[in-house]
Formats: structure tokens, C-alpha cells, sequence
């Protein structure tokens, strides 16, 4: 049992790293300087240097100004995905998907921060939506993954996603963390 927790913590944490280095999403195309989310990104994007509260507080003036901002309401959910806030991520990633559903990242942030807040089934319910308008989004399967294996204890789905993970593009960044899950799993 000490072991289990051990492989299951050391999971969790490679996970956090890989989730919170976006993966293979539209939040890495967007750190790319020569593409145009890239160059979208850097003209209004907050100075690193801002907090999430100063970030916060400038999105929720944007979307005064424009409720149905999508981009504003999305970077809005992050900033409180990332400040821990989950109940107040959800609101907005659920907005987001009111006025512009389709982004499998929006459905991977919505399902994860629901399994944050204890409610992994809600969650698994996105990240299913997400999966069936791209099978091939890598970053869903290992999300996928981690909310069978620690929100339901579900270890053979969680097996099968990060295999699928792991199978999309072995050598990425999220393929090596689904490898590494299921090495863990097949210590134990």
C-alpha cells in the first residue's frame, strides 16, 4: 500500500509538471514568437512580471467591457486554474464553451479542474467530449488518464489512456509522462 501511494504521488507530481507546460496545445503554439497565436499572445498578454490577482483583475475589466470575450474568459479560467482556484476556472472554461465550443484544451482545463474539485465524474464527461472532437489531442489522453487513476480508481482505463498518450507521439514531452505512468504501474 506504501508503495502504491509512493508510485501514485511521484505520478501525480510528473503530471502537474507536464500539464502545467501546456503540452501539446494551443498554449504552446501560443509561445511560439514566429506563428500568429504566438505574436497574438505577446500583444496582449499581461507583463510576466504581473500576479494573478493583477492578471485577474485585468481580464475581469476586459470582460466589462465585452462578457463574451472567449479569449479573455479562457486566460481568466487559467489564471484561477493556476492560482488553485478551481470552482472560479470551471465558471469561466464553462463560458468559454457556451459562446465557442470545440477547443479540446477548453474541454481537457474544464475536466481537469472539475477532478480538483472532487467531482471527477463531470470531469471525465468533458474530457470524453474533448476526445470525441479530436482523438489525436495527446495532452487529453494523459489527463484522461490521471483522472481514472486517482479521481476514480480506475487503473486498467487509466492504463489504456496513457497508453494511447503514449502511442500518439512517444517523444514528446506528455508521451515520456504516459510512459513513465505506466512504467510505474507495472512496478507496483
Amino acid at each position: 500500500m506504501k508503495t502504491r501511494s509512493l508510485i501514485l504521488g511521484t505520478a501525480a507530481f510528473m503530471l502537474a509538471a507536464v500539464l502545467a507546460a501546456g503540452g501539446c496545445s494551443k498554449k504552446e503554439e501560443a509561445q511560439q514568437p514566429g506563428t500568429q497565436a504566438g505574436q497574438a499572445a505577446q500583444q496582449s498578454a499581461p507583463h510576466p512580471a504581473m500576479g494573478n490577482a493583477t492578471i485577474i483583475a485585468e481580464l475581469e475589466g476586459k470582460l466589462r467591457e465585452n462578457p463574451k470575450d472567449t479569449e479573455a474568459l479562457w486566460r481568466l479560467g487559467d489564471a484561477y486554474f493556476d492560482s488553485k482556484q478551481f470552482d472560479q476556472s470551471a465558471i469561466y472554461y464553462k463560458k468559454v464553451l457556451e459562446i465557442k465550443p470545440g477547443e479540446t484544451d477548453l474541454y481537457n482545463d474544464l475536466g481537469l479542474s472539475l477532478h480538483y474539485l472532487g467531482n471527477s465524474a463531470e470531469g471525465l464527461k468533458f474530457i470524453e467530449d474533448g476526445i470525441n472532437r479530436n482523438p489525436y489531442h495527446q495532452r487529453i489522453w494523459l489527463t484522461k488518464g490521471f483522472i481514472l487513476a486517482y479521481g476514480t480508481g480506475d487503473m486498467d482505463g487509466a492504463k489504456a489512456a496513457w497508453e494511447k498518450a503514449s502511442a500518439l507521439n512517444p517523444e514528446s514531452q506528455i508521451g515520456k509522462a504516459a510512459s513513465e505512468y505506466l512504467a510505474a504501474l507495472n512496478k507496483k
